[in-house]
């Protein structure tokens, strides 16, 4: 009951805290703060105290699928966003999502994972560093309820995943952790409010963050099982801070 309550406090806080960073200090460091394990290290941490340290093991693999599968995601709503409406490039990028992520579950090697998402990092720097080139958009107040409602996602999703978590198996309850539940509210509204210019921004974030969230799996992988569950999720998240921060600088230099 005490973890409910937790997940219930912890999950909306850290929503608010990073919407708010977001708000304050613009969309390239919106998709630095989005690109980082928060929801993930979240049910990571949950998976670990109601399922057990060897659950969590397991589930890593799947969860680095799952983050190939969204970077592979961006960059298709990227590129077919300059054809077709907001509305249709949101529904055929969830339909993109579905068959990359029954691919990569499939292919299931963590060297295979790690491998695409690292490619689509690279094509999305370079797809955004074109589309930036349109320059900004007319900026639209973000309407009241957007923040609430990543609140609310973020914390429902981390309930769902973690009470079916014996149900669905390591596997699957992995490879959902790394969805998008603020990043991607952020890249479509950024998209709708700023023009291609602020998506591109907020989606080269999130993919610079990627490469941290991929130490951080690899971190929980490793120490979980010899250290505990709060060694490795604190070492996980401290790691993907430092990796995404070190990158962003080297990206900012360039």
């Amino acid at each position: 009951m005490t973890a409910f309550y937790l997940k219930l406090l912890v999950t909306p806080l850290l929503m608010l805290s990073i919407s708010l960073a977001a708000k304050r200090w613009g969309t390239h460091i919106a998709g630095l703060l989005s690109g980082l394990p928060v929801t993930s290290a979240l049910v990571m941490l949950f998976l670990s105290l109601e399922q057990g340290p060897e659950f969590t093991a397991l589930a890593v693999p799947g969860a680095l699928a799952g983050v190939a599968a969204v970077q592979a995601t961006y960059l298709f709503y990227f590129r077919v966003t300059q054809r077709v409406s907001t509305l249709f490039g949101c529904m055929a990028a969830l339909a993109f999502y579905g068959a990359v992520a029954v691919c990569m579950s499939w292919a299931g090697a963590l060297t295979v994972s790690i491998a695409t998402t690292l490619c689509m990092i690279a094509l999305i720097i370079k797809a955004t560093a074109k589309g930036s080139e349109t320059g900004p958009g007319r900026y639209v107040p973000t309407p009241a309820w957007i923040i609430p409602m990543r609140m609310l996602t973020a914390t429902l999703l981390l309930l769902v995943i973690t009470a079916s978590a014996r149900w669905l198996g390591p596997v699957v309850s992995g490879f959902l952790a790394p969805i998008p539940v603020i990043a991607w509210p952020l890249a479509v509204f950024a998209h709708v409010q700023g023009g291609r210019h602020e998506l591109a921004a907020i989606v080269r974030g999130n993919a610079i963050g990627a490469v941290g969230v991929i130490g951080f799996y690899l971190a929980v992988k490793m120490l979980v099982l010899p250290w505990g569950v709060y060694p490795a999720v604190a070492v996980g998240v401290l790691l993907a801070v430092v990796v995404t921060a070190w990158l962003a600088r080297l990206a900012k230099g360039r």
